[in-house]
């Protein structure tokens, strides 16, 4: 009896990332703006579980789904006190240990890498900065310039830019959103499990692969992008 021989390991060339709840440890933080939001108005106060879930949409479409009996007078000063209630936080927000060291080995390794994100661009831009990654990145799409998740606009915008094939690039998100995106776009997802959905949730969209951890994240992508240590460091024949 023969077996097969086991397929190669796929290889990408370029990494694009969420934001929230991917590379920045943010979930807690954004789920209790939104309802310190609700409570400000004196709007039903959602659960945390349905918090989490609009985590990724862009703030106006995760209005729909959370209060949707919200008038739309009223969405402003909601868009108001969340940003208020967030900004409150954000000193507090912080990258998952061992994400900075991640995006530098990609980086050195020759991994193009981006960022899809929910965020607005000066929310993202802020962000980066603050902790000192603006060197990293070669391309990002917030809800500013493209169409909120699920819808693929923001991951084929970068694909265009960074003139990338939909078959050499691996989005990694912590949402059936990011997932679903990927999807669409014809790009393989990992996603992660310990940011806003539920494992059960992630696989119900059935991505590329399931990282439980942080650490099980890192080892997973750093098997599969960037340039091998061959091809960094060639032997030198006499």
């Amino acid at each position: 009896m023969t077996t097969s021989p086991t397929p190669p390991q796929k290889h990408y060339r370029a990494v694009i990332f969420d934001w929230d709840g991917t590379l920045l440890d943010s979930t807690h933080h954004i789920v209790g703006a939104l309802l310190g939001a609700c409570r400000d108005l004196g709007l039903r106060e959602p659960s945390r579980e349905e918090a989490g879930w609009v985590i990724g949409l862009s703030l106006q479409a995760a209005l729909y789904r959370l209060v949707p009996d919200l008038e739309a007078g009223r969405v402003d000063a909601f868009v108001d006190r969340y940003r208020a209630h967030f900004m409150a936080l954000q000193h507090e927000m912080h990258l998952f240990e061992g994400q900075a060291g991640l995006l530098r080995d990609l980086s050195a390794g020759g991994a193009v890498l981006g960022v899809a994100t929910g965020k607005s661009r000066r929310g993202l831009d802020e962000s980066i900065e603050r902790l000192g990654l603006c060197d990293l990145f070669h391309a990002t799409r917030t809800v500013d310039e493209a169409r909120g998740k699920p819808d693929p606009d923001m991951l084929l915008q970068l694909l265009s830019e960074l003139d990338l094939a939909p078959d050499s690039v691996l989005m990694v998100g912590d949402t059936t959103h990011d997932v679903l995106m990927a999807r669409a776009a014809g790009v393989d997802s990992l996603a992660v499990a310990y940011g806003a959905h539920a494992p059960a949730l992630l696989e119900s969209a059935r991505p590329t692969a399931l990282a439980a951890t942080v650490a099980d994240m890192q080892a997973w992508v750093r098997a599969r992008a960037g340039r091998s240590a061959a091809e960094l460091f060639p032997q030198q024949t006499v």
